[in-house]
């Protein structure tokens, strides 16, 4: 089985430098590829694409939907595609569609809830070329099976990752009042602001993320104890190292904003404190890995930060819990593990081959 995997993002030899230089986590991306023996397509070779239809569909719809169009122009070549995200899959399987093409198809959702990506289900019909779609969190698999009428067959919920070899706990001392916080795609740090106003902390938001271009600045003057900056991930992990917690705090919205940042933190061994959203459900177990507080609520985080602020021991054992959780259910093999296995099964179904366990599945 041949595969080619669509990647939003640029996955060049500038990413792995770093990696192998141990300055940045591991990729998903070239994990998998080495794993499966797998060609991959991204922005990349969409900015060196020469055809004037790729170059117009990039102009006219984003890069996702011009790497729809190169893979789709190469699907003689492959048996198999993973898409890593539903901007680039559902313009994919719908051209999949439109060929009557019998390549199997495995795509990650993100969050279908929108209603311009619902519309490729119902009328579009492009599950008939979707044979495993992912899906991160409860809500957005509960929404394809009840509201898109995705086939239970289809559908699977896995575990995001973190690198757990990258991201690790270590013995060197923290400071005893510093609260990290990372991340940029609906990030609630007006919360947190208020939250820490006039505390007896020190805050560090390392606002930004590898896969967002546009800078993001606060939006009024910062307290004396907040400090405000993108870090790169080798100075992230510097941080989160020295944090005595973390925060992650989310506005209210369907996906699971965030879980990039929580998984990294839980895999230091950090106590998270993060906004349970709709969509951020599915991995922090209250109390236990972890804490959620209620979206939007200073006063409700500023309670769980002085709470385990006052009890170390307390946010130290939810810390090495998350660890665990992170080892045993989402490490960046497992997550590839979880890819192979979920793309295999789509590709048998598809061809009439029996595949055991087929069905939804929940890992």
């Amino acid at each position: 089985m041949k595969t080619l995997i669509l990647a939003a993002g640029r996955f060049g030899e500038a990413a792995r430098k770093s990696i192998a230089e141990g300055r940045e986590p591991r990729l998903d991306v070239f994990e998998l590829a080495a794993r499966l023996d797998a060609d991959v397509l991204d922005f990349l070779d969409v900015d060196r694409s020469t055809r004037p239809l790729v170059k117009l569909t990039a102009r006219a719809l984003g890069a996702s939907a011009a790497v729809a169009e190169l893979g789709f122009r190469e699907r003689h070549r492959y048996d198999a595609f993973l898409t890593t995200g539903e901007d680039i899959g559902l313009p994919l399987a719908l051209l999949l569609k439109a060929a009557s093409a019998d390549n199997s198809h495995t795509m990650i959702a993100h969050t279908l809830f929108p209603r311009k990506k619902r519309v490729f289900f119902q009328p579009l019909g492009v599950a008939s070329h979707i044979d495993r779609v992912l899906a991160y969190s409860t809500s957005e698999e509960r929404l394809m099976l009840d509201v898109l009428g995705v086939p239970a067959s289809k559908v699977e919920r896995i575990y995001y990752h973190a690198d757990q070899k990258f991201f690790y706990p270590t013995d060197q001392p923290t400071q005893p009042n510093l609260i990290c916080a990372a991340g940029q795609l609906l990030r609630d740090y007006d919360c947190l602001v208020e939250a820490v106003r006039d505390q007896p902390v020190e805050v560090q938001i390392a606002a930004g993320s590898p896969w967002i271009e546009h800078k993001l600045v606060p939006e009024r003057p910062l307290p004396n104890n907040v400090k405000w900056g993108k870090l790169n991930r080798f100075e992230l992990r510097e941080l989160y190292r020295r944090s005595a917690l973390a925060v992650v705090p989310i506005l209210q919205n369907h996906y699971q904003t965030g879980i990039a940042t929580i998984l990294e933190l839980m895999a230091m061994g950090k106590c998270v404190i993060a906004t349970r959203t709709f969509g951020q459900t599915d991995t922090i177990v209250d109390g236990v890995t972890g804490i959620y507080v209620p979206p939007s609520d200073p006063r409700a985080l500023r309670d769980a930060i002085t709470k385990m602020l006052a009890e170390p021991a307390e946010a130290a054992r939810i810390g090495q819990a998350a660890r665990k959780f992170v080892e045993e259910r989402a490490g960046l093999d497992l997550f590839v593990d979880r890819l192979v296995d979920a793309i295999g099964k789509g590709h048998a179904v598809r061809h009439g081959q029996p595949v055991n366990g087929a069905g939804p599945v929940t890992t």
